[in-house]
């Protein structure tokens, strides 16, 4: 996770001086392992930071299903770049398609393609430290001075609010002295205040930073010489802390993010640390400058019970060999863990893969002071002068972003409400429902209830094939006499592409263009209200028209209103489909709902070819086409405001959706 220099290593580290401008790094590559292809983990990189004033930060990378460690990752990736990656890494981090490193004395955070490691821009920010994510933001902490060891230092830092889609800093919130470890928390960003520069007068708080309106709000006193900051799954904020190297020791806190109070700590000594569930994996080594005692830490913390339930990784020796234990991470999947050693700081490092039974399983050589690592989830690094196209795991869903449907007899029901649940819990409902192979049919109520779910890849456009599906529930029936038909209640389709890579859908959306989409009867940026209530849902729309969303004896819930909502109406605009309706006997036994010819979700059963989508169908606001290379999120409405007698109103399911260039 997040690690910064120990100030008093400062002193060997400047001692490294220069490089020579001619002495470029080449990219090497060793065998470690075996291929493995078990999992969805295919590899990791890693950050050197490299001495202060050497310029030899590093990224390193391993492949999983090769078994190869590559040193010097970005710089084969990036030939042309001068000076390479920079003046020592602080923070590396994934967000979306893209890696983040920190580089602190480069002034500079380096962003790239996370499968590349191209670099795609770098953003400005002085004595930059760490990084992380909220959104469409990214947030970064800044000394905003230069590196001076001084107690009467006086220049506060500050946290950059910077927009993932520009790269461009749009607000700062100014916070104490030699900002360092921050992280996104219950709605809040906190701030570790080190105050390292001004030993012995260091800063002891926290800075809680609202997010919606980037202000500090508030100092948390926790004790001197912050560092790290990392949120766990219990409403729990952990710190650290340097101490003083002399007489305060160095210890973890634990902070409530619901009460902001500090309401525990631990007597052990964290240099960097990994969170793996409920697992806080420490390490780190660190001097007494009275006393000349060093202390190494090894530790597993369980953040649960705040217990220290180990104080050792490693089982076979091995920490025998590991002169400077200097960073820790762990496989989500495997449970493998990894230390990284800094030997002296100021020669190439070593990193160690154990078992998670504390068995070596390789080591390799390492840039300098390898300190930060990421890992790749189904993706693997493309060769030099590729295209760097992502192989994943899955031809299905990953990811529910958003469900907010329109009232409607499936409402509260499927999935179900319980009393408590908001929109993050249904939305985390809506995802088991329809992530991968679950098949559940989600229901999206009335027309405009939505649900907006991504891929964890792009799906490419393939011209002249039709590309992805959304699955639904339709049926075919052979009793319509007029035209083809059955049960068919057809949903809007709309797609975007991540072209600011956060993987998050706040990129462009574009409308795909159906049969009926200039169709005289098609209305576009029609819009309907809906109000909340505990019978029949009365609407209003902008043909100045009113209705009824009308209950029926087999769904008798409280209300067909989604009851976790606050507000008491609920208005959404779209495009309105004509209606696909008819009582085919004219005593209101039997309604049908005729199939359209192509372009809609739900419209057609899922073995009908006309159920398949062509990306080239996108058109813009303006109902002009446009060409996308592919896709990483979808979004699909009901598209009719239609009542069917006792079958009620006609709203959109979705059971699915899958890439059909998958594996071809």
């Amino acid at each position: 996770m997040h690690r910064s220099i120990f100030l008093l290593a400062l002193p060997f580290l400047l001692l490294a001086g220069c490089r020579d401008a001619y002495d470029i790094i080449q990219p090497e590559q060793v065998q470690v392992d075996s291929a493995r292809t078990a999992g969805h983990i295919t590899g990791f990189y890693l950050l050197n930071e490299g001495n202060m004033g050497s310029n030899k930060a590093s990224i390193d990378f391993y492949n999983y299903s090769t078994g190869v460690y590559t040193r010097n990752q970005y710089t084969g990736a990036n030939p042309t770049v001068t000076m390479e990656l920079g003046d020592v890494g602080n923070d590396l981090q994934r967000y979306g398609n893209r890696l983040y490193a920190v580089i602190n004395c480069s002034n500079k955070i380096e962003v790239m393609d996370l499968h590349t490691t191209r670099r795609i821009g770098q953003i400005y920010l002085p004595n930059c430290r760490y990084i992380t994510f909220d959104g469409r933001y990214a947030y970064a902490t800044s000394y905003a001075g230069p590196v001076e060891v001084n107690p009467d230092y006086r220049q506060r830092g500050y946290v950059a609010k910077i927009d993932t889609a520009t790269l461009q800093i749009v607000d700062t919130c100014l916070v104490g002295y030699q900002p360092d470890g921050i992280e996104v928390a219950d709605g809040k960003l906190y701030v570790a205040n080190s105050g390292g520069y001004m030993a012995p007068n260091y800063e002891r708080t926290l800075s809680v930073i609202d997010l919606a309106t980037f202000t500090e709000t508030r100092r948390i006193n926790v004790a001197i010489n912050l560092n790290l900051l990392v949120a766990d799954s219990h409403h729990q904020l952990w710190v650290t802390n340097r101490g003083d190297y002399r007489t305060i020791a160095a210890k973890l806190y634990c902070i409530d993010t619901r009460t902001d109070a500090v309401t525990d700590s631990l007597n052990v000594a964290v240099g960097n640390w990994w969170i793996d569930g409920d697992s806080l994996y420490i390490c780190g080594k660190q001097t007494n400058t009275l006393t000349h005692v060093q202390q190494t830490t090894y530790a597993v913390v369980d953040v649960a019970t705040h217990r220290q339930v180990s104080s050792q990784l490693i089982a076979d020796g091995t920490d025998q060999r590991i002169r400077t234990p200097y960073c820790v991470f762990v496989n989500p999947e495997t449970k493998d863990f990894y230390i990284g050693d800094a030997k002296s700081y100021i020669t190439p490092g070593d990193l160690y893969c154990f078992s998670r039974e504390g068995q070596l399983q390789w080591h390799v050589a390492t840039g300098d002071i390898p300190a930060h690592a990421v890992f790749l989830t189904d993706a693997t690094t493309g060769k030099s002068g590729d295209s760097g196209q992502t192989t994943t795991g899955s031809a299905y869903i990953s990811k529910v972003f958003e469900y907010q449907p329109a009232p409607g007899q499936f409402i509260n029901q499927a999935p179900e409400y319980e009393a408590g649940d908001d929109a993050e819990a249904m939305r985390r409902k809506a995802e088991q429902y329809i992530v991968g192979t679950a098949n559940t049919p989600l229901s999206l109520g009335g027309f405009g209830g939505y649900v907006v779910f991504g891929f964890d890849h792009k799906i490419p456009n393939v011209s002249g094939e039709r590309d992805f599906q959304v699955l639904g529930n339709a049926i075919s029936s052979d009793r319509t006499t007029q035209r083809p038909g059955g049960s068919s209640e057809p949903g809007i389709i709309m797609v975007s592409e991540d072209t600011n890579g956060n993987g998050l859908p706040d990129d462009t959306w574009y409308e795909i263009a159906g049969s009926e989409y200039n169709n005289a009867q098609t209305q576009h940026n029609y819009t309907i209200t809906y109000s909340r209530g505990d019978g029949d849902i009365s609407w209003t729309d902008s043909n100045g028209q009113s209705g009824t969303t009308n209950r029926n004896e087999w769904h008798t819930q409280q209300s067909y209103y989604p009851l976790w909502l606050k507000a008491d109406r609920l208005t959404f605009t779209g495009t309105r489909l004509p209606d696909n309706g008819a009582d085919e006997t004219g005593d209101s036994t039997y309604f049908v709902q005729y199939f359209y010819d192509y372009g809609y979700a739900d419209n057609r059963p899922n073995s009908d070819p006309q159920s398949q989508i062509d990306i080239d169908w996108a058109v813009d606001a303006n109902g002009q086409p446009v060409h996308l290379s592919g896709i990483n999120f979808v979004k699909v409405y009901t598209g009719v405001n239609q009542q069917c007698g006792w079958l009620g109103e006609t709203s959109t399911e979705v059971t699915g959706a899958k890439d059909l260039h998958w594996n071809k």
